[in-house]
């Protein structure tokens, strides 16, 4: 046994995680939420620089900061403590922005630029285009090239739903890359995170998958054969951006609040897609043993097919994803059961209120259950000949690319995304104006009286 367990721990050492999901998030942000009636009758919000943010509440973000790291150190499990020497101690003078990003342990290179993406319903003519090289940190753009950035200034106004939907995508942008000890630059030696626990060395963006996947619902066998599995952070960003979403808006300071709570809906909505959810999906606890018992014997021809299987699969459904989203909206396919299933809110009372839990108990639970027979359907499609559909200059899908049973998944998912989404919004939103009525009252504002 102990060498069987050794054998599916190589088995699983090489396990394929390309770590983007729903491709967009941005898009998919902004039909989700465009009803809400607290983001759609919400007054619209000034952009306000980091530097003015941290100036301003400097003092009480220290204590938030160290209080929210001492919840991470006794309620998260496997959570690898920030060194002390990281916190975040306001001062006058110095790199306030790097030091900000370094307390959350965030890549402190990333660009955080000031800008909107393209989205249904907005019209941006007239304001500057930006390069992608100026949103996001990657040498490779061309995943990127598609979409549209245009640059706002600090003082200008904007609607909240621009501000959460366009850093819904943000965190894709280079926020969780090279934070390990064995990636290149300095903050993986000092962040305390370790090894990269796995990864597809392939891709550039490939370290910031342990942040982005959470393989919460493994069987136990697994676990002991590959402990790294555990290590994966999706937790400790979801709380430590809302949490901030919610000082940012109690504080006065709505458009970090909404950038802030942007950024948390990213990785919940990551873990609302199966492969980002189950280490293999397809594969069973026995058949995972089979194939590393083979392996274990120099026989690694099944391990290497599943590993290629998973990640092709993954990277097809993506594209598929992607491809019938922006076709629909350029077509303006309103009917269309995808574009309505990001909107259809008549699940959302189905979950209990979104907390603490909600992510590791509700969101990837549901995508775990969801994800062997969403990859069979996907098995299904690629399996008649389809994958690579093309629609990146108009085309329709052909009849013959179409997946009925395929759709149907995605828009299961796609409801999950919305619901989700607009739940952990709705909770935010709710405990702010609560909170902010309070500090209200205590300084007798006769607003709240």
């Amino acid at each position: 046994m102990k060498y069987l367990a050794l054998a599916l721990s190589l088995c699983l050492t090489g396990l394929p995680s390309p770590a983007l999901a729903w491709s967009n998030h941005a898009l998919g942000t902004a039909l989700a939420l465009a009803g809400l009636p607290q983001i759609k009758d919400a007054p619209m919000v000034e952009v306000e620089s980091l530097e003015s943010f941290l100036e301003e509440e400097g003092v009480a973000l220290e204590q938030f900061l160290d209080e929210q790291e001492e919840f991470f150190r006794d309620n998260l499990p496997d959570y690898p403590p920030r060194p002390d020497d990281l916190r975040w101690i306001p001062t006058h003078g110095g790199d306030h922005r790097r030091v900000f990003l370094m307390a959350l342990r965030v890549n402190p290179e990333i660009k955080l630029a000031y800008f909107v993406q393209a989205l249904p319903g907005m019209d941006w003519s007239g304001r500057a285009p930006m390069d992608a090289a100026e949103v996001l940190v990657f040498r490779k753009l061309s995943l990127w090239r598609e979409w549209r950035f245009y640059q706002v200034k600090p003082g200008e106004k904007l609607p909240p739903l621009a501000v959460v939907a366009s850093a819904a995508d943000e965190p894709d942008y280079g926020h969780d890359i090279n934070l390990f000890s064995d990636n290149p630059g300095e903050a993986g030696a000092r962040y305390n995170f370790g090894k990269q626990p796995f990864g597809d060395a392939r891709f550039e963006y490939s370290s910031q998958a342990p942040f982005h996947i959470g393989y919460y619902h493994e069987d136990a066998l697994i676990y002991r054969a590959a402990p790294y599995l555990a290590r994966t952070y999706p937790e400790v960003r979801v709380q430590q951006y809302l949490g901030l979403a919610r000082f940012a808006f109690e504080s006065g300071h709505p458009y970090w609040g909404y950038r802030f709570l942007g950024w948390g809906l990213h990785y919940i909505q990551d873990l609302t897609q199966p492969y980002h959810a189950k280490a293999l999906p397809g594969q069973g606890t026995p058949q995972l043993l089979w194939i590393a018992f083979k392996a274990a014997l120099g026989l690694d021809g099944d391990k290497l097919a599943a590993m290629e299987l998973v990640a092709n699969r993954h990277t097809e459904v993506e594209q598929y994803q992607a491809d019938w989203l922006r076709q629909l909206l350029r077509e303006g396919r309103n009917d269309s059961p995808l574009l309505r299933a990001y909107a259809d809110s008549r699940t959302d009372d189905d979950y209990p209120p979104f907390d603490g839990e909600s992510l590791r108990l509700v969101v990837s639970q549901e995508a775990y259950d969801a994800a062997d027979d969403f990859d069979a359907r996907i098995a299904h499609w690629l399996a008649n000949g389809h994958g690579q559909a093309d629609f990146s200059q108009g085309n329709s899908l052909a009849p013959q690319q179409q997946d009925l049973p395929l759709e149907h998944a995605l828009v299961r998912l796609i409801l999950h995304f919305g619901a989700h989404s607009r739940n952990a919004t709705r909770t935010i939103l709710s405990q702010s104006a609560s909170e902010a009525d309070d500090v209200a009252l205590v300084r007798g504002d006769p607003a709240v009286e």
